[in-house]
């Protein structure tokens, strides 16, 4: 009995002393820092090793788990990150046949991104481009309000009013019409595919201006002539037709009334027996009022029309116009 107790206090004290230690050990694990992810990475015994830095890889003769021995990436190689690797990642072929530009240089810690060539973009929208087409051409008349890039193509328009464009291109622009200097003049309008056409004034060109200018100040001129002279023509005309008028007439009828005739028709070669009798009527005036009857019965029948229908006075053989107021009296009558 006392030995079974022995044994059983032995067997107690032996796995007691094995929990401790698994304790300890637990203890001992938790207590080491945990590796860092971005330079370290852990070996099969659980440590802790340095990685190679980017641009590089690890030789795979390198036993070191501190100072691993490291190996700089070849020619079109790449390694963008600390690694353990043994071997750096391939950079992309940019194919030019496909419409990619050839790079100048590749970095050997950066992956290259294939670039489409100038008036290219790339066909596909996916993040890696895969093939490049032509860019859209603007014709002439138009201007590219978005130019073609790497993603997306060229959006042509129109040329406003007063610019232009003569060119076939993806990147067009519209240009203003050209503003002729001093001196010049346009001698054709621009377009939508053509600028103004500058021309010098020339002196012919001056005297075609003097010219047209000179005839316009001569027709009104001329038209100004015409119109007064006109209204002078027709009153010489009219008196020239009353003057015709009144020497052609035909006497008048008996009965008829006369019209006082004026001395506008009366004879220059008349003036003096005008005056004449004049004359004699004053002293006719002067005479007594018993000869008066007599006087105007003798002149009463002295007086006579003349064939231009005027009332003359016959005296000694030789006629003699009536004045103004005795003509009337015997028209009268």
């Amino acid at each position: 009995m006392l030995r079974f107790s022995t044994q059983f206090t032995n067997m107690h004290l032996l796995l007691l002393m094995t929990m401790m230690m698994m304790w300890a050990l637990v203890v001992m694990t938790e207590a080491q820092p945990p590796c860092d992810p971005v330079t370290q990475y852990k070996n099969k015994e659980g440590q802790c090793c340095q990685m190679c830095g980017p641009g590089t890889s690890m030789s795979a003769a390198s036993k070191s788990c501190e100072t691993p021995q490291c190996i700089v990436c070849d020619e079109k190689e790449y390694q963008e990150s600390y690694t353990n690797e043994t071997k750096c990642k391939r950079q992309p072929y940019c194919d030019p046949n496909t419409n990619f530009q050839v790079p100048a240089s590749m970095d050997k810690i950066k992956r290259v991104e294939c670039m489409c060539k100038v008036g290219f973009h790339c066909s596909n929208i996916v993040k890696e481009c895969l093939t490049c087409v032509q860019h859209t051409f603007c014709e002439p008349g138009q201007w590219a309000i978005s130019k073609g890039n790497q993603r997306s193509d060229t959006v042509c328009q129109k040329c406003p009013e007063g610019t232009f464009s003569s060119e076939r291109s993806w990147e067009s622009v519209c240009k203003k019409w050209k503003v002729c200097r001093s001196g010049h003049h346009v001698q054709q309008n621009g377009t939508a595919v053509s600028d103004n056409v500058c021309a010098e004034n020339s002196r012919q060109h001056l005297v075609v201006i003097v010219v047209v200018v000179s005839l316009i100040v001569i027709v009104v001129a001329v038209g100004v002539m015409v119109f007064f002279c006109r209204d002078s023509a027709r009153i010489r005309a009219k008196g020239c037709v009353e003057s015709c008028v009144g020497g052609e007439r035909e006497p008048p009828r008996e009965g008829a009334p006369i019209v006082n005739p004026t001395n506008d028709y009366i004879h220059d070669e008349l003036k003096e027996p005008i005056q004449q009798i004049s004359q004699d009527d004053s002293r006719s005036s002067l005479m007594p009022e018993e000869n008066e009857d007599e006087e105007s019965q003798e002149s009463f029948k002295a007086v006579r029309l003349s064939e231009k229908g005027n009332y003359v006075v016959q005296e000694n053989g030789k006629l003699y116009p009536l004045p103004r107021q005795e003509s009337q009296t015997h028209t009268h009558l």
